[in-house]
């Protein structure tokens, strides 16, 4: 009996140990991408990014799961290891690889060789930075007549942006917001005819998805041009005679008005005094009717005090004028010798490092002659902070 029982128990225990193999069901892991999410934007320049995972598994343990990542469907294959919570992150470096969208892949397999596999798109786009952009036609300080088609042209870019993400403007600082721009691929045509009369600022601005903005301007005049100038048609309307910030080399300048409704190209002309300096003005050198030309003893505004200039005379050679800091004349006059204006002054007629303005309400050939019609002038608007309205109007002399 006894050993009729042992074998019985033997039997039994044998077919306990074979039920419980035969009863173990093998699964695939589980696994997904935390982070990122579908379609989410990278950027370069941010260092390695954590690309976030987790992997678990009914039998095998976190830690003994394999985890392979491929980068662009077998262009890079990365490994990792999970935890014990099955966390696992995977560092990697982007800024080697092409802008646009990627495909990141991970798949889990655990003892029984069974796997899963998730995946998800992104879209890298490069590092976050402000876009240039530089208006390429037409010239600046070009002049159209009236009703002339002008082609306006600028390229952008940004290294963090697509070109075609890249919103272009166009702008006159006469005729506001200008319509109908062609723009893509980082580039941007306007064709325009309808340009009111005058000297334009257009500025072209560009903005990208991040809301940063690159402008670029330049100066257009639109009228009818007039050759040669009458006596009148152009006035002496402000100068600045005695600059403190920089030196009267570099800082000096003069306004000229011109009073008629047509443009005129002074180049030709002669800039003097009544005695021995004189300087013959290069072109073309067009001023707009109705608007301002300022003459410079040097055109760059990192030397001269921060002032906009729209043309030059030289004053440290022979064939130089330089304005007196005591008693001198700004005299324009033709190529055939005609006066069309001309100042004499003293030094009564101004303050040091302040510009001396005309009122704006005796833009007058004639009445500019006395020094009661003059005044300091108190806006400031160089990058120096010196008081003057270079090509604006000018203060009231009340």
């Amino acid at each position: 009996m006894q050993r009729v029982t042992m074998v019985w128990m033997g039997v039994g225990l044998l077919a306990c140990q074979q039920d419980t193999n035969i009863n173990r069901i093998r699964t695939a892991p589980e696994a997904e991408i935390t982070w990122p999410e579908p379609q989410s934007i990278i950027r370069q320049g941010e260092g390695d990014i954590l690309f976030s995972a987790i992997a678990t598994d009914s039998f095998d343990a976190s830690p003994n799961l394999d985890l392979t990542w491929t980068l662009d469907d077998g262009a890079e294959t990365f490994t990792t290891e999970a935890d014990t919570d099955g966390q696992s992150t995977l560092p990697l470096n982007v800024d080697g690889l092409e802008l646009g969208e990627h495909k990141i892949e991970l798949v889990v397999t655990d003892s029984d060789d069974m796997t899963a596999t998730v995946g998800l798109t992104w879209l890298l786009q490069g590092p976050i930075s402000a876009p240039t952009v530089e208006i390429t036609a037409p010239d600046d300080g070009a002049f159209f007549a009236p009703g002339e088609e002008i082609a306006f042209r600028g390229i952008a870019e940004d290294e963090g942006t697509d070109p075609d993400d890249l919103d272009f403007a166009w702008s006159s600082d006469r005729d506001g917001e200008l319509d109908g721009a062609l723009s893509g691929n980082g580039e941007s045509a306007l064709f325009i005819d309808d340009l009111s009369t005058g000297t334009h600022e257009i500025t072209l601005t560009v903005t990208d998805p991040d809301d940063d903005q690159a402008i670029d301007t330049i100066s257009v005049s639109i009228g009818d041009v007039v050759d040669p100038a009458e006596p009148g048609d152009l006035v002496f309307s402000e100068m600045m005679i005695n600059p403190q910030v920089v030196s009267d080399e570099a800082g000096e300048w003069v306004e000229l008005y011109n009073t008629a409704s047509y443009a005129i190209d002074v180049a030709g002309y002669t800039f003097k005094d009544n005695d021995f300096d004189t300087y013959i003005l290069e072109g073309p050198l067009l001023v707009a009717g109705k608007d301002y030309i300022v003459l410079c003893a040097d055109t760059n505004p990192s030397r001269n005090g921060g002032v906009s200039c729209d043309g030059a005379f030289k004053r440290a050679t022979s064939d130089a004028l330089a304005l007196g800091n005591n008693t001198d004349e700004v005299i324009l006059e033709r190529p055939d010798g005609v006066v069309i204006d001309q100042v004499f002054y003293d030094s009564r007629w101004f303050t040091a490092g302040v510009a001396t303005g005309l009122d704006p309400d005796f833009l007058d050939a004639d009445v500019n002659d006395t020094n009661d019609r003059w005044c300091d002038q108190t806006t400031v608007i160089s990058s120096g902070g010196e008081p003057g309205t270079p090509g604006r109007e000018n203060d009231d002399c009340d």
